[in-house]
């Protein structure tokens, strides 16, 4: 199957009910933001891309994830 900008869409997302290709979708991204809880304890959060974006740019103020003030 042709997406509306003549791309053939892939199988695999056919297959999962998409009608667009990636490039034409509508759909936004996902991002994730890590979640550290110890040296060895570290996970990450699905969250959305302007969520991610805003921790992103507060994780690069001095002194973050310090006692420094």
């Amino acid at each position: 199957m042709k997406c509306r900008c003549t791309k053939e869409i892939p199988q695999g997302r056919l297959d999962l009910g998409y009608k667009t290709c990636v490039n034409c979708s509508t759909t936004a991204r996902y991002a994730c933001a890590p979640i550290t809880n110890h040296k060895t304890g570290n996970t990450i959060q699905i969250v959305s891309q302007e969520t991610a974006d805003a921790i992103y740019k507060a994780s690069r103020r001095k002194g973050y994830g310090t006692c420094l003030r």
